[in-house]
């Protein structure tokens, strides 16, 4: 499995982008899809992928749902997505969830923040006759905003035996809020969160996976750089058996990474 904030295809690689491509927040630019299809080759060995700041079809993208075609591009099966914030017909930012296992519920939450923009997709997924509640968000910049969002994120991870949480949750796991998370939920604190941001020089733990007891992680670590100022977080995973003790079903492909 993995998580990227893919910066809606911009691209940034060094620190000069955030000037030189800073026009590409609001307007089409040529490398779009090749960003795009890098992307989603990088994606195609994983069966679970959450995807922050991609755009659901505006003028900046040509009108291309991204997350809808990397999905496409990578062979995933099922794609669902959010728009957290619409800026006229300029930009339709999103949060996306793409996955090889069927979805047999899914909600898509608004969080409390200083000004609309911040969203939770809280799915239900039938890996493979067990049900795993995966938790998609990109929480806000501000600390107080986050604070507040984990308190709703908190309420709605309790209500779940077996869960996941990824995402870009703008803090490390030494902040305050990351702690109170760690705290008010069963979610088990990781053994080593990858430097993701930014991606030409990682320095700070941004984007995170995280699971419940019930779930064994056997690899956490960010993958190389691919079209964006974060880099992705990829994770191989087992499924604990919940009643009996048949070996734990693996959630992957094959010997591919999850």
């Amino acid at each position: 499995m993995a998580t990227f904030n893919i910066q809606a295809g911009i691209g940034s690689r060094r620190p000069r982008h955030l000037l030189t491509y800073s026009h590409r927040y609001v307007l089409p630019h040529r490398q779009l899809l090749a960003n795009l299809g890098l992307i989603a080759e990088q994606l195609a060995d994983f069966d679970i992928v959450a995807l922050q700041e991609t755009d659901s079809g505006s003028f900046r993208t040509h009108h291309i749902h991204q997350a809808e075609y990397i999905a496409f591009k990578s062979g995933m099966p099922h794609c669902h997505t959010q728009v957290t914030r619409a800026i006229s017909r300029v930009a339709r930012i999103s949060l996306g969830l793409l996955s090889r296992f069927p979805c047999i519920h899914l909600e898509r939450h608004r969080l409390p923040a200083s000004r609309h923009g911040r969203g939770l997709m809280e799915a239900v997924l039938n890996v493979h006759g067990r049900e795993l509640a995966v938790f998609v968000t990109h929480l806000s910049l501000r600390q107080a905003s986050r604070m507040r969002q984990m308190d709703f994120l908190i309420r709605r991870l309790n209500r779940h035996d077996s869960a996941l949480l990824m995402g870009d949750l703008n803090c490390e796991p030494g902040s305050p809020e990351f702690r109170h998370l760690l705290a008010a939920t069963r979610l088990s604190p990781p053994r080593h969160a990858p430097a993701t941001f930014p991606s030409w020089r990682p320095a700070r733990r941004l984007d995170h996976i995280l699971g419940t007891p019930d779930i064994a992680f056997h690899g956490l670590s960010a993958m190389p750089f691919v079209c964006s100022d974060h880099l992705p977080v990829a994770a191989t995973l087992s499924l604990q058996a919940a009643t009996s003790p048949e070996p734990p079903v693996r959630v992957s492909r094959k010997t591919k990474r999850t």
